[in-house]
């Protein structure tokens, strides 16, 4: 079966028949007049919007003075997203078919403004280039007609409404009329033009947006706008949420930017009316718990999907947010990461609002903080496995389900892979995630190559070799063939160790099955001995290939003494590539990357690789990011 039939079955025919109707409205709302465009949104006259709540006056900062004014329109401005930076001449343009589009999605997220705002909070004092914000927000409503390029995608159109709402909040001299007539405008099409056909994080975040915004005014819309939201919201996170709190597309990237909105709607909710739904708190206390159980030493977590280093606020400022709110403080506590920024007013307002009701939710939903990690942290749900034997080692393994059936969008071929830190630094890690636009490293770092496994090949007839993917990643956002996970397992070993295991079935269609148990033994505070145990049951002849990909600077010495018995396997070699390790989007360094090969006759095969480390010279190795 082709990887697109494959894609499309999965889908449905249900979600195929939205997303096709979304798809049809947006190439509609291109050719029709604005005016027409607004008005079949129910969006239409925006003379007389609802009234701008006089509320969440704790986030206004008297202290701090509105941004300041040009004499005149900037001759140009800079902005660098996806560590591509670029020069604009004003009136600049924020559509621009030369652009990667995700760069263009950033410029119409006013993130920077966000940046710019939490800039001020903390210093007291506006950046220098946040002088163009008033005529870049001017601009932006005049440059870009309802409906018209991607400033209305419904994705940027949640972003940017939000980091709106926090700029006119924190600085009341920003809500002029004409912005807040323009605010409630977005809303009311986003309200249009749900991404409920797409699902996942994109809905989560339509849905915040919109509760949050229609918060912000008076008047019977803007209450259904709310009421219907968080209705939305609730049953959606119910059906997103795994068992162990995991986001259904276990990426921590995105576990990490849901968990974040909805603290922010949890703040607001409390600062207007002092309530903390129940659903809410749970879904809080739920993903700030797989938070906490997956976070590393250094604050980042396990690279696997996509989970680029700069696409989520850091984990330790995510969940010091959501632990300040679930225990009802006004404040993160003295020296944590945004201390003095939006998220320290955000805590301040809710906790004003709640000073009539009991602070503390019920201990059943709050789970309990600053506990030693314990030695194994399987989330099956997830599909992760966390060893934590001592002397701060850890290993994460991957065994499990890849991805919502119909949402493959951040899915990696990554069955059974893993990754292995010490003291908060990569020894062994994925290639991450670099970029999202279609071509070659989108491709090479959603493959099996890219990551920490043994793959099975077939040999054409040409010579060429065709690697089985067991995740059948396709285009940039697409999978086929989604392998399942089977026969997992964990435990401890003799001696202070543990192992996890694993299966799945992503090569039965070709008679073959690989089974992976990795152990760790020996343990010491710079030492360790990592062990693979790979079983391999084909009913034809298969090539293998077992990668094993360094961390930036670290020298091929560190997998020296690697010892592999292969007593059935064929034509052995091994050979280095130069690979890469991604920093964040459009930012990766070279590194090592030691690949094992040979074949299998049909039968039953077991490879084993033991390597012994000692970490003692290696003090000069890439520190993690301290990221999701």
């Amino acid at each position: 079966m082709s990887p697109l039939l494959r894609t499309l079955i999965d889908i449905g025919p249900s979600r195929l028949q939205r997303r096709l109707r979304y798809t049809l409205r947006q190439h509609l709302n291109q050719s029709l007049p604005p005016s027409l465009a607004l008005a079949l949104a129910g969006a239409g006259s925006v003379n007389h919007p609802p009234s701008w709540r006089s509320a969440l006056l704790l986030l206004a900062a008297p202290e701090l003075p509105p941004p300041g004014a040009l004499s005149s329109s900037p001759e140009g401005l800079r902005f660098t997203f996806l560590n591509q930076p670029r020069q604009l001449a004003w009136p600049i343009p924020w559509n621009d078919p030369a652009w990667e589009r995700l760069w263009q999605f950033h410029l119409h997220y006013f993130d920077w403004a966000r940046t710019w705002l939490d800039q001020a909070l903390g210093s007291g004092i506006w950046p220098a280039e946040a002088q163009a914000l008033e005529p870049l927000l001017d601009h932006w409503i005049a440059a870009n007609a309802p409906g018209r390029g991607d400033g209305w995608h419904s994705y940027t159109l949640s972003l940017r409404s939000r980091n709106w709402i926090w700029l006119f909040r924190c600085c009341p001299a920003l809500a002029t009329p004409p912005r807040l007539a323009s605010l409630w405008q977005q809303l009311r099409w986003l309200q249009a033009h749900p991404e409920h056909c797409h699902g996942g994080n994109h809905w989560l975040e339509n849905l915040t947006a919109l509760a949050i915004g229609s918060l912000q005014f008076e008047g019977a819309a803007a209450r259904r706008m709310q009421d219907r939201a968080l209705r939305l919201l609730r049953r959606e996170l119910a059906a997103q949420l795994l068992a162990d709190g995991g986001h259904e597309e276990r990426s921590a990237s995105y576990h990490l930017l849901m968990l974040d909105r909805l603290v922010e709607l949890a703040c607001t909710l409390a600062s207007l009316s002092g309530e903390r739904p129940a659903w809410l708190l749970q879904a809080i206390a739920a993903m700030a718990g797989w938070a906490r159980a997956v976070r590393l030493e250094g604050g980042q977590a396990p690279r696997f999907n996509d989970s680029a280093a700069d696409a989520a606020p850091p984990l330790p400022v995510v969940l010091a947010f959501a632990e300040a709110f679930l225990q009802g403080r006004s404040a993160l506590a003295e020296g944590s990461p945004g201390s003095r920024g939006l998220r320290q007013r955000l805590l301040e307002s809710a906790a004003a609002g709640l000073s009539s009701v009991p602070l503390l939710p019920p201990a059943a939903i709050l789970p309990a903080a600053n506990q030693p990690a314990p030695r194994i942290t399987d989330m099956p749900a997830t599909g992760w496995t966390l060893l934590r034997p001592g002397h701060g080692w850890e290993l994460a393994f991957r065994c499990g389900i890849p991805c919502p059936s119909h949402l493959p969008s951040h899915a990696h071929s990554d069955q059974l892979s893993l990754e292995l830190s010490h003291r908060g630094h990569w020894l062994l890690s994925e290639a991450g995630t670099s970029r999202y636009a279609v071509g070659p490293e989108r491709a090479y770092e959603r493959s099996g190559a890219a990551h920490n496994v043994l793959q099975l090949g077939l040999a054409s007839t040409d010579g060429s070799i065709h690697w089985i993917e067991p995740v059948q990643v396709w285009g940039a956002f697409r999978a086929g063939r989604k392998a399942q996970p089977r026969r997992r397992g964990c435990g401890t070993l003799p001696g202070g160790g543990c192992f996890v295991q694993g299966s799945h079935d992503g090569y039965d269609h070709h008679g073959a099955d690989h089974q992976r148990r990795v152990e760790l033994s020996g343990v010491a505070a710079q030492r360790l001995t990592l062990t693979l145990h790979d079983t391999v049951i084909t009913a034809m002849p298969v090539l293998f290939r077992i990668w094993w990909h360094l961390a930036p600077r670290l020298p091929r010495d560190l997998l020296q003494p690697l010892r592999v018995e292969a007593p059935t396997a064929r034509h052995l070699s091994a050979s280095w590539h130069t690979t890469w390790f991604a920093h964040g989007f459009g930012q990766h360094s070279p590194r090592y990357s030691y690949c094992l090969s040979g074949s299998l006759a049909a039968g039953q095969h077991h490879l084993s690789s033991v390597l012994p480390l000692t970490l003692a010279p290696l003090a000069a190795s890439q520190p993690c990011p301290a990221s999701g």
